[in-house]
C-alpha cells in the first residue's frame, strides 16, 4: 500500500525504531498530541519535540510523505474520519442490494485487515502481560466496547488469577484505578469517537508506571500516547456502526495464546473451576 493508505499514527509506530533520537523525539511529541501537534507549523512542531526545522524535514520522509503538505493533508482527512459520526455514515453511504452478504463480506475484509494493522512486538508483548500471573489485570471498554472488556475478562478468569473489570458505567472509572501499583495491567478498548474517561484511566494508569494495553481503530485513540501496546483492528463496515469483528477475533487469539503460554496451570484452574461448577449443579 502506498503510505496514503496507512494512518499517520500507524506509520509512526511501524517505524519507531528505524528512527534517530531526535526523530523518535517527534515521534512521541506527535503521539502525545495526536494528531493536533502535527497540524501545527514546522517550526511549532520542531519547538514542541526539541528539535530543528530540518528534523522535522528528514521525519517526514521517512514516513514515506512527498513534503509537509501532504502529511498535514493526511491528518486533516484522520480528523475528519475521527469525528464522522454513525449518522453521517449512515446518510453518505450507498444502500447495499444485498446487506447480508456484503456485512459479511466486510467482516471478512476486516480480519484480513487487522493482520495487516497489527503489530507483531505488540501483540507478542500483550501476550507476555497477560499470561503472567504476578500481574493484575484491570480491563475497561467503551460505550459500544464495553462488551468486549467484558468477554475478555470472563474468558483470561478461566485461565489465571488477578483479573478484574473497571466498572464503566460508574461516573469516575480513573478513581478505580488507585490502587494500580506498577506491576499491574490495564487493557482498554477505545474506538471513535473517543471518550475522555477511558483516555483519562490511559492516563492515570501510565503516571502510576502500568503497561497499558490500547485495543484501538486505524484513526488511534488519545490513549496511544499513554500505551505501551496498540493493538489496531480495522472497523469498516457497510453500516452507519464500526465493525468490531476485528476486535473480537484478536481478544480471542490472545486468549488462546495465553492458554497455550500457561498451559497445565491454565488447565489446573478450569479443572478446579469446573469441579466447583459441578458442585453447585448437584447442589441446585
Amino acid at each position: 500500500m502506498s503510505v496514503t493508505d496507512h494512518r499517520v499514527g500507524e506509520l509512526v509506530r511501524q517505524r519507531l525504531d528505524s528512527l534517530s533520537p531526535a526523530e523518535r523525539k517527534l515521534a512521541r511529541a506527535l503521539l502525545a498530541s495526536y494528531p493536533i501537534a502535527g497540524l501545527e507549523s514546522v517550526a511549532r512542531f520542531a519547538e514542541r519535540a526539541g528539535v530543528s526545522p530540518p528534523t522535522v524535514t528528514r521525519f517526514i520522509t521517512k514516513l514515506g510523505f512527498r513534503g509537509y503538505p501532504e502529511f498535514q493533508e493526511n491528518l486533516r482527512d484522520e480528523i475528519q474520519a475521527r469525528l464522522s459520526s454513525p449518522l453521517a455514515r449512515y446518510r453518505d453511504e450507498p444502500k447495499p442490494d444485498s446487506a447480508i452478504k456484503t456485512a459479511l463480506d466486510a467482516s471478512a475484509h476486516n480480519l484480513t485487515a487487522t493482520l495487516d494493522l497489527l503489530s507483531e512486538r505488540d501483540v507478542k508483548e500483550a501476550i507476555e502481560l497477560l499470561a503472567d500471573v504476578r500481574r493484575r489485570v484491570m480491563v475497561l471498554g467503551g460505550r459500544v466496547s464495553a462488551p468486549l472488556a467484558r468477554y475478555l475478562v470472563a474468558q483470561l478468569h478461566l485461565l489465571r488469577p488477578g483479573i478484574g473489570l473497571v466498572d464503566s458505567e460508574r461516573s469516575a472509572p480513573a478513581q478505580q484505578l488507585i490502587d494500580m501499583r506498577r506491576t499491574d495491567v490495564l487493557v482498554l478498548f477505545d474506538y471513535r469517537r473517543y471518550q475522555p474517561d477511558t483516555i483519562e484511566c490511559a492516563r492515570v494508569a501510565a503516571a502510576r508506571g502500568c503497561d497499558v494495553i490500547l485495543f484501538t481503530d486505524q484513526w488511534l485513540s488519545p490513549a496511544s500516547a499513554f500505551a505501551r501496546q496498540v493493538l489496531v483492528t480495522s472497523v469498516e463496515t457497510i453500516g452507519p456502526f464500526d465493525s468490531l469483528v476485528g476486535a473480537v477475533a484478536v481478544v480471542e487469539a490472545l486468549v488462546a495464546a495465553v492458554l497455550g503460554s500457561l498451559g497445565a496451570r491454565a488447565e489446573a484452574r478450569m479443572q478446579s473451576l469446573e469441579r466447583l461448577r459441578a458442585g453447585d449443579v448437584l447442589g441446585e
